[in-house]
């Protein structure tokens, strides 16, 4: 015996009033499950922002982003991934923006110094990675590093040597007078650092520790030089306040 409560039961009327409606939201949820693969959700427009040495079209190549492709479909993490592989940036970052857009982010990653290494250069980035290998220095301040003269590198790579660190560091307090006139710093053992310039001038330095004060010193040291004739070949920073000086045409005293 059937002992459904009749009251419980859909009626005919009644199903006439739900199947519509379940059709409907059937309908509404195929289409919006639809909606982020149709045409109007597709890669448009890649915008670049941040390229300053890099050209544009070059970093969307490096980013394996594709025109046309669908927007939801965007791997944005792989994408990063593989701009950041390249040792030119330094960061990057992939937003995708509906309904047409992706914007790509980088920081590039510059080189500061060129590193000699064998008949080239390692031109090498603040952060210590090798950005490049070339075979001149790019106008860059070299680094002579003779407590590893043999170090490995490789773009992308950081340097495995206390000797450029050091470099680099003396790159970040070497006064403004000295910078644009610097051509190598050389990092002997014990990391002693030698500037040597364009000008033909040479200054034995000494250690990171106070380097900047001592630095300070050589603008006093060469007007009072140069008041008194003098061309100095050499200054010698490393005793405290003195400054030995070795004028043009003397032997080498060192």
């Amino acid at each position: 015996m059937d002992t459904t409560d009749p009251t419980t039961r859909p009626n005919a009327a009644s199903l006439r009033e739900i199947l519509p409606r379940f059709a409907m939201v059937m309908a509404t949820l195929l289409a919006l499950a639809a909606f982020p693969q149709s045409a109007f959700f597709t890669v448009e427009r890649i915008e670049v922002r941040g390229a300053e040495t890099i050209p544009a079209a070059e970093v969307v190549e490096l980013s394996g982003l594709r025109r046309a492709e669908r927007l939801f479909a965007v791997d944005a993490a792989a994408a990063q991934q593989r701009l950041r592989a390249d040792p030119r940036i330094r960061e990057a970052a992939v937003l995708v923006r509906p309904p047409r857009t992706v914007f790509v982010m980088i920081t590039e990653r510059r080189p500061v110094a060129a590193l000699v290494a064998g008949d080239g250069f390692a031109r090498v980035a603040d952060d210590n990675v090798v950005v490049v290998i070339a075979p001149d220095s790019g106008g860059l301040p070299e680094i002579e590093d003779r407590t590893r003269p043999n170090v490995w590198v490789r773009p992308g790579h950081s340097v495995a040597s206390e000797g450029v660190r050091a470099a680099l560091a003396a790159l970040d307090v070497i006064p403004a007078h000295l910078a644009g006139d610097l051509k190598r710093i050389v990092v002997a053992t014990g990391l002693d650092l030698t500037l040597v310039t364009y000008s033909g001038l040479e200054i034995r330095a000494g250690g990171l520790l106070g380097l900047s004060e001592r630095l300070d010193q050589v603008p006093r040291v060469l007007d009072a030089l140069r008041a008194k004739g003098v061309t100095p070949v050499s200054l010698d920073l490393r005793y405290g306040g003195s400054v030995v000086v070795r004028p043009s045409g003397a032997g080498d005293g060192r």
